[in-house]
């Protein structure tokens, strides 16, 4: 009976493992946390094994083992294309001027970035894990040199539309794969009014199927394995807070994001300078698990009045999820390197299942960032 009783209890153990190591074992789960749940597994097992008869021929149960699936590797989501698993992400530069609006894509996108440039406008970097599930995005846009830099861990196709001498120096040194409209026109699509309303920066699109006939036509490699920007709890986090049902995000005088959480789905609706964020497409307004809030420095590029640079080294912020915030500090520093998040304590930062929207803007913000408890 004793030697049937550790064959139940390794039979339990086995099982956790298998449940937890299948695109939820947390990186930094402790191993208290995981003795815990194996002690709670393995007590529930002994006591059926103990009211079994002791003639009974010992035997190790046959539990089946439970798979949890394929991930995506950028939202932690697990009703991901299995064979999509392996493929290198794909990071677009998308405008988000007044004249770009409505953008296309936006809604696909996995993460996004939003950073300011010059002159106090802000610009969007949308990166999306399934290569093979891009709908047409845009108006594609200019790259700066600090986008490049925040694209880099994920190894991206990246695809923009021109870019200034930074940037095109960053994608150069740093051996970028990236599909430019300059070079590549014909593998984006025009649209026409949008050329005669607003201008033809503003009319550019891009979709899947265009950037992986570049890709090919260049030789670039699709296989990769992007580094994540954060491990996912493997429990839904609940924030000990309940301040952050809304969250305003001001990027300079005269842009700014907002998000609302909306408790029956579980997500962030957003807003764009007071104004629903609607995708062209989809008809709807962007929706996010998460948010994060990267205060850092933003002062002028190489004495340029108009032209900025971004510091990448570290600061504080905020983690943004379920009506709740945590506070966090981040670092980075050099290109290749992918952001590392942490709770004030040092624990590593873990995050729900979701898309996740990046607010970096400049410290000063930081007194102007405003978060407003449910009614």
């Amino acid at each position: 009976m004793k030697k049937r009783r550790i064959l139940s209890l390794m039979t339990a153990a086995a099982l956790l493992v298998s449940l937890l190591g299948s695109c939820g074992m947390k990186a930094g789960e402790t191993s208290e946390e995981v003795s815990s749940a194996m002690e709670s597994s393995a007590s529930s097992e002994v006591s059926r094994v103990s009211s079994e008869p002791s003639s009974e021929v010992s035997e190790v149960s046959e539990e089946p083992q439970i798979d949890l699936g394929p991930c995506n590797p950028l939202t932690g989501e697990l009703d991901y294309p299995e064979e999509a698993l392996g493929k290198r992400p794909v990071a677009v530069m998308v405008n988000n001027i007044g004249q770009a609006l409505p953008q296309r894509g936006l809604a696909a996108a996995d993460l996004i970035y939003e950073v300011v440039t010059e002159g106090g406008i802000t610009r969007l970097m949308a990166v999306y894990a399934n290569p093979d599930e891009i709908p047409y995005v845009g108006p594609v846009r200019s790259v700066r040199h600090y986008y490049v830099a925040m694209a880099l861990p994920f190894d991206p196709i990246f695809v923009h539309f021109g870019g200034s001498p930074a940037g095109y120096s960053y994608i150069a040194d740093l051996g970028v794969d990236d599909v430019d409209g300059m070079n590549y026109t014909s593998a984006f699509y025009q649209d026409t009014w949008r050329a005669a309303q607003y201008g033809r920066e503003h009319s550019f699109f891009i979709d899947g199927e265009n950037i992986a006939a570049v890709a090919e036509k260049r030789g670039y490699e699709t296989e990769g394995e992007p580094l994540p920007l954060f491990d996912f709890a493997v429990e839904p986090l609940e924030p000990e807070t309940t301040d952050a049902a809304r969250v305003f995000v001001p990027f300079s005088s005269g842009y700014n994001a907002e998000f609302t959480y909306q408790p029956d789905t579980g997500l962030y609706t957003k807003k764009r300078n007071g104004a629903d964020h609607i995708d062209a497409d989809t008809k709807e307004v962007l929706t996010f698990t998460n948010v994060l809030i990267l205060y850092t420095s933003v002062t002028a590029y190489n004495g340029e009045a108009q032209r900025r640079e971004v510091a990448l080294q570290g600061g504080s912020g905020w983690y943004v999820t379920a009506g709740g915030r945590y506070a966090i500090k981040w670092s980075k520093g050099a290109s290749a390197n992918q952001f590392s998040f942490t709770l004030e304590d040092g624990t590593p930062l873990e995050a729900n299942r979701g898309k996740t929207y990046i607010c970096v803007t400049d410290s000063s913000n930081a007194a102007n960032t405003v978060f407003t408890a449910a009614e």
